[in-house]
């Protein structure tokens, strides 16, 4: 038999193996592909609260639920926080629509705690509620009228700083004092509506809009 027989007769049996046998058929194995990350960071699982029954507005959270932030950082709304809100000027939720309703309910919940809690500066927190919107779904443009309504309108605090002496030498404290600028007028927040639907302002441009 020629050589070229030998080869072609080798890889018939290869490729066609024998009428009788079995083949192994090995299939590889490829990992999954990892979600695609939000650019606007992610929520840690679903609300869980209860109805407070004392004005209607009132909700406890079940379990913790947090909101991981695009830089990585962690927004935690501790189980049993009470949230109803207040840190979204009323005046706007006939524009924005109630703090529990719609996709922003998420965000809210968080930025409600964080304003209580005011351990981190009012600034970012204000930035964070922004960035929990538009990864909770929230358009743009009004995403960006919201983040202009807490950033001017919403709670801020400061640090205020005492010095007692003790016996064990000079201590400094620091507590946190805050405060709500006066609401705007109905006719300055139909101008700023009107604004953020004709324009895309930057955020920081949005820090000194005056309408």
């Amino acid at each position: 038999m020629s050589i070229m027989r030998k080869v072609l007769a080798i890889s018939l049996v290869l490729l066609g193996g024998c009428s009788g046998c079995e083949r192994e058929v090995i299939v590889e194995k490829r990992p999954k592909p990892k979600p695609v990350e939000n650019e606007f960071g992610r929520f840690e699982d679903n609300i869980s609260a209860t109805w407070l029954d004392d004005d209607g507005r009132k909700m406890m959270l079940d379990k913790e639920f947090a909101y991981v932030d695009p830089r990585g950082k962690r927004w935690v709304a501790p189980q049993g926080s009470v949230v109803d809100g207040a840190s979204i000027p009323e005046l706007f939720w006939s524009i924005t629509g109630g703090p529990f309703t719609g996709k922003y309910r998420k965000a809210s919940v968080v930025h409600d705690v964080a304003c209580v809690e005011k351990t981190e500066p009012w600034e970012d927190v204000h930035k964070m509620f922004y960035e929990a919107c538009l990864c909770g779904g929230v358009e743009q443009t009004k995403a960006k009228l919201m983040y202009w309504a807490v950033y001017n309108y919403g709670p801020q605090w400061r640090p205020v700083y005492s010095i007692a002496m003790t016996e064990a030498g000079e201590v400094r404290a620091a507590r946190m004092v805050a405060h709500a600028p006066p609401p705007p007028t109905e006719d300055m927040l139909k101008k700023a509506e009107a604004f953020f639907e004709a324009n895309n302002p930057s955020l920081e441009e949005i820090k000194t809009l005056e309408f």
